[in-house]
């Protein structure tokens, strides 16, 4: 996983947070509320002569009501986003066709079209409300093609006040999103510093608890087998006591680098200690994350870290174990520990599974 996978990874997990949760609890505040209004306003109307109009205001009831239905089914699908904002537009313009109660249907346009600027996403939205409105205008424009009756004063004021009312809504809407998207990216770099290792710019401990390995429990499909593999530079300590820890910092960007080179670009290179790692192999049994570890292995000691003076050849131990699923993966991550343990303890320089 290079830096950009990673920025993109808790971009995703910060905005599924705060982005997603808004969104769907606007759906469902406006749904309710708008069904329940427009059943209501078919429910008075029914004694008129406009059976148009109560035939679109409860069939727009309905189809609000089965879609937010739909919705808390399937939380994650923004299908549901859309349909609403199509049957605005159907609402809107069967109110401008039918003319509502006594020709007043245009009074209601206002705040359904602001319903469909904050329900649908900021640039669909610009699309949604220029159709919506050209055909309204069509049909005011064609008033022999419609069922409702409007002085041409009354539309020429409508159709200012309408225009006028969609500008100070997209300017206010666009402005909300340009400081969402500022308050973002700052608290994307605090939540980049805090998941990433200073030194080798790789995620850190901090980033598998609370971002990868909540990420994969939420999607198991897309992760498991997982393979995990524990990583540790043989004599560590003896590097930074004979030549200091400046070099010891160079080695551990060194070995970073030759990590992420024989790794896949699914894979994560993760720091967790000194000079302890974690490997995660998405979607690799445990033969597979051998033959990577294998080779993670043979590459480290074929590259010896040289700098200046410095020539130093540097190995590694590893410890890999694999989870099946997500309910053993603390399991598999104590298991991968155990096994570093035992390379170490054979002799080093070596992978045990």
């Amino acid at each position: 996983m290079d830096s950009s996978s990673l920025r993109q990874l808790l971009r995703s997990a910060q905005q599924d947070e705060a982005e997603a949760k808004r969104r769907r609890l606007t759906l469902y505040f406006i749904s309710y509320v708008g069904g329940t209004i427009m059943a209501f306003m078919a429910w008075i109307n029914m004694g008129t002569n406009n059976p148009l109009l109560v035939g679109t205001l409860a069939g727009s009831a309905a189809f609000v009501y089965a879609n937010v239905a739909l919705s808390h089914m399937f939380p994650r699908v923004d299908v549901f986003y859309y349909l609403a904002g199509l049957v605005v537009a159907f609402t809107i313009n069967g109110l401008v066709y039918t003319g509502g109660l006594n020709n007043t249907g245009l009074y209601f346009i206002f705040p359904l079209l602001f319903i469909q600027i904050v329900v649908v996403r900021f640039k669909p939205a610009m699309v949604y409300v220029a159709v919506t409105m050209g055909i309204a205008i069509f049909m005011l424009y064609n008033q022999e093609k419609i069922v409702a009756e409007y002085p041409a004063e009354h539309v020429s004021r409508f159709l200012i006040a309408t225009f006028c009312f969609i500008c100070v809504a997209f300017i206010g809407e666009n402005f909300w999103h340009q400081s969402r998207k500022e308050m973002l990216r700052e608290n994307l770099e605090r939540m980049r510093q805090a998941n990433t290792d200073p030194l080798t710019k790789l995620p850190n401990r901090r980033f598998l608890e609370a971002v990868f390995f909540e990420r994969a429990m939420q999607d198991p499909g897309a992760h498991f087998p997982l393979s995990a593999v524990v990583v540790d530079i043989d004599h560590f300590k003896t590097i930074n006591d004979t030549y200091g820890h400046d070099i010891g910092d160079e080695v551990l960007i060194h070995i970073t680098r030759l990590m992420k080179e024989a790794v896949r670009t699914t894979d994560v290179v993760a720091r967790t200690g000194g000079e302890e790692f974690l490997v995660l192999f998405p979607h690799a049994t445990l033969s597979q994350a051998v033959k990577l570890a294998e080779k993670m292995r043979k590459v480290i000691e074929a590259n010896p870290f040289v700098e200046g003076d410095v020539n130093h050849s540097i190995t590694a131990s590893f410890g890999v174990a694999t989870a099946l699923t997500d309910t053993n993966l603390h399991a598999c991550l104590k298991q991968a520990d155990d096994n570093l343990y035992k390379a170490k303890n054979a002799g080093r320089n070596r992978v045990v599974e």
